[in-house]
């Protein structure tokens, strides 16, 4: 099957750092593959400072200048990736357009998102992921029951080629560490016990890969073996891949399907994650990661991988493969067909 949408509008700007703006990145890229005339409307100046702005550009990629509405016609279809700005600009779009998608990366509602509902500007809801997809569908059918409103899950495609495979690390020490935004929340309050309280063969070396004030505020002073960087200008992800053995990251949010996953399998660091959200789609417990309950849990799992070499490069294989199998092109390609194949059924 092939769509017969042919051109789908951005409003926002893809990133090589954070969950939102690196799955746009990679859907993008199963886009122009599937030849897909893709345009960007940024919601802000600056966008020509942006990582991935030449990069765009050299794919094909029409950018327009923020939020300028005027490049729509009726039928146009328009995405937002998980982005508050695209809520806020959404009655201006409708405007010109009545085919707005959102994707919504998180596994609850926004108030914005639910508003919307209520006045029926949003004509299709994205998912990653089935589940969220159950939960929240009836959520939003209570504040707005047309029928015309789709409801739809895709499969995103990772780019395995941005995230090389390392089979072997230094030896010199276990390198262990975490990687997500700074943000509170993204931290469990026991991190530093559990990094504390694991043990190895080989001195360990830690590394939190977005840290700032407020993460600092919630855990405390991570110690000295730990090191910190604020994002990925400090310390690029493929560098936290090569230092990490393992992911070894309890939250306080349940994630949605969370990039990082892709990202740790992708380069061979054993992930070891809570067990919900997402994670448990993703990660087959014992074989291609861990999936912890309680603190001692993460305590035991990377104490493990530190351990038996041998059993976490074997996991590691397993999940590289795993990852290839859950965000792999062809099957993404399929999803997008099908969801461009709805969208031109929505109303104009």
């Amino acid at each position: 099957m092939s769509t017969s949408l042919k051109k789908i509008y951005v409003n926002g700007f893809p990133s090589l750092y954070g969950g939102a703006g690196t799955e746009l990145h990679h859907q993008i890229l199963v886009w122009k593959h599937m030849d897909i005339d893709v345009h960007i409307i940024p919601t802000n100046d600056g966008f020509q400072n942006e990582i991935l702005y030449l990069d765009m550009v050299r794919l094909g990629v029409h950018i327009h200048a923020p939020n300028d509405w005027s490049v729509l016609e009726e039928g146009d279809a328009i995405i937002g990736f998980c982005n508050g700005e695209y809520l806020e600009n959404l009655p201006a779009i409708r405007q010109k357009t009545r085919r707005t998608i959102f994707v919504n990366c998180m596994t609850w509602l926004f108030n914005k998102e639910k508003e919307l509902m209520k006045q029926g500007l949003i004509a299709m809801f994205l998912y990653q992921n089935e589940e969220v997809r159950q939960k929240n569908m009836p959520l939003l059918k209570r504040c707005n029951d047309d029928p015309s409103i789709a409801f739809m899950t895709f499969k995103p495609y990772f780019h395995n080629d941005s995230f090389p495979f390392i089979a072997e690390r230094s030896g010199e020490y276990f390198g262990c560490g975490r990687i997500s935004r700074q943000d509170a929340d993204k931290f469990a309050a026991n991190t530093l016990h559990i990094y504390e309280y694991f043990v190895s063969p080989l001195f360990k070396r830690g590394l939190f890969l977005g840290f700032d004030q407020r993460s600092r505020e919630k855990i405390g002073e991570p110690y000295g073996w730990i090191r910190t960087a604020r994002d990925q200008r400090e310390v690029s992800q493929q560098d936290f891949y090569k230092h990490c053995e393992i992911v070894l990251q309890p939250t306080d949010t349940t994630e949605n399907w969370p990039r990082v996953g892709f990202e740790a399998m992708a380069s061979g660091s054993v992930l070891v994650v809570d067990n919900r959200g997402g994670w448990r789609q993703m990660v087959e417990h014992g074989k291609t990661g861990w999936l912890c309950d309680h603190e001692r849990d993460f305590i035991y799992y990377a104490s493990k991988m530190a351990y038996e070499p041998n059993l976490r490069r074997d996991m590691a294989e397993a999940a590289r493969e795993r990852g290839m199998e859950l965000g792999g092109l062809e099957s993404s390609v399929a999803s997008w067909e099908e969801i461009f194949e709805a969208v031109e059924q929505l109303p104009a």
